[in-house]
């Protein structure tokens, strides 16, 4: 590691993300990175921030600012890490990509299919660089994962169910489909949708349906809980349940091969033969650094042209199977997420997700239209 540069890098929000992610990983990573700036429109994240600082010993005070404008015309940085509220990514990356600094970001790619081209086209035009904190890409346990499927023959199906027990959707910034673009789906369950993406690609046809509001009368308009079906090019198909507000944290994939199926978690992982013998066993911690992965990972590649290009190309199909399944709630139908709709100007343009067909009227997005529909 010795002789690398060390990287100057800047967070722009200081919600618990960077408190209990971020800065533990840059203080492990101190030898290769340093946190130089920070900012928040909150101004009493800053004593939040320099408590976690001085928690994990982490010998940097960075500046602080109160706006991610003022950052950047202060301070020179090399990366700058966005974790802020989903609907003001868009905005906020945009300028990265025009100031050429390299972004690591966190999920969702975009809100809308509309918004995912506009942010890839910024970052190809300005020679960019962006990475999105997809923790489960880059942790061992899911990459074992991925080359077990090599090992149960041809896949057939699987069953993917992903639930939290929390209440912190029900108010605030994610209370609002219009600033968190969604519950179930778009926050909570982008990581899921990902790693299925990951695994076996863009689904060509999804249906998806939502439960009904945990509380009817709560203010809230996001999604809690959706059932999807996925039905894949070369006819793998799979189930995916999404869920907010279970009595208890979980998540199990299985998925079934024609030589045998895997079963995994978020600390285990087991792979059956045909005769549901179990051949291979992993197990891991079950929390887990859920960003030095990414961070490193984004240290090691951060001029690597290669890494950027699959990173949105993946991010525009992943954006559109999740817009597709709101669409699919919404009009109570199935919904193709090829190639030509990501490019159907009938998406529209704009912070929120637009409308295809029939549905809502305009001016409402897809994730306010699947909740009205419970």
């Amino acid at each position: 590691m010795s002789g690398l540069p060390v990287i100057r890098c800047a967070v722009i929000g200081i919600g618990h993300r960077t408190l209990d992610d971020y800065i533990p990983a840059f203080a492990g990573l101190s030898s290769r990175v340093e946190l130089v700036a920070a900012c928040d429109v909150d101004p009493s994240a800053q004593a939040r921030l320099m408590d976690a600082v001085a928690e994990h010993r982490y010998g940097t005070r960075p500046r602080y600012f109160a706006d991610h404008l003022s950052l950047l015309d202060s301070v020179d940085v090399d990366l700058a890490v966005v974790a802020t509220p989903h609907h003001t990514h868009r905005d906020i990356t945009l300028e990265l990509c025009r100031r050429a600094i390299p972004v690591l970001k966190e999920k969702p790619f975009a809100l809308t299919v509309a918004e995912a081209r506009e942010l890839a086209a910024a970052v190809r035009d300005h020679e960019g660089h962006l990475r999105l904190c997809v923790q489960r890409r880059y942790h061992p346990l899911y990459r074992r994962a991925k080359e077990a499927l090599e090992r149960i023959g041809g896949i057939r199906h699987f069953d993917a169910a992903y639930q939290l027990s929390t209440d912190a959707y029900r108010d605030g910034w994610r209370a609002s489909a219009r600033t968190s673009g969604g519950g179930a789906i778009i926050d909570m369950g982008y990581h899921l949708i990902d790693l299925l993406h990951w695994f076996f690609g863009m689904p060509s046809l999804v249906y998806a349906s939502a439960a009904p509001k945990l509380i009817p009368d709560a203010e809230y308009d996001i999604e809690e809980t959706t059932l999807s079906t996925l039905t894949y090019p070369d006819g793998v198909t799979g189930t995916l349940r999404l869920s907010l507000c279970e009595s208890k944290k979980s998540e199990l994939i299985r998925i079934y091969g024609s030589a045998g199926h895997i079963e995994l978690t978020r600390d285990r992982l087991e792979r059956y033969d045909r005769s549901n013998n179990v051949v291979e066993r992993v197990t891991g911690a079950r929390s887990w650094d859920s960003a030095s992965g990414v961070l490193l990972s984004t240290l090691d590649r951060l001029s690597d042209p290669h890494v950027t290009a699959r990173e949105l190309k993946d991010g525009v199909q992943v954006t559109a199977t999740i817009e597709s399944l709101y669409r699919s709630i919404s009009q109570q139908t199935s919904v193709r997420p090829l190639h030509e709709e990501i490019e159907d100007a009938r998406f529209g343009s704009g912070h929120r997700r637009g409308t295809a067909g029939p549905g809502p009227g305009d001016g409402v997005s897809l994730a306010e239209a699947a909740i009205g529909v419970v």
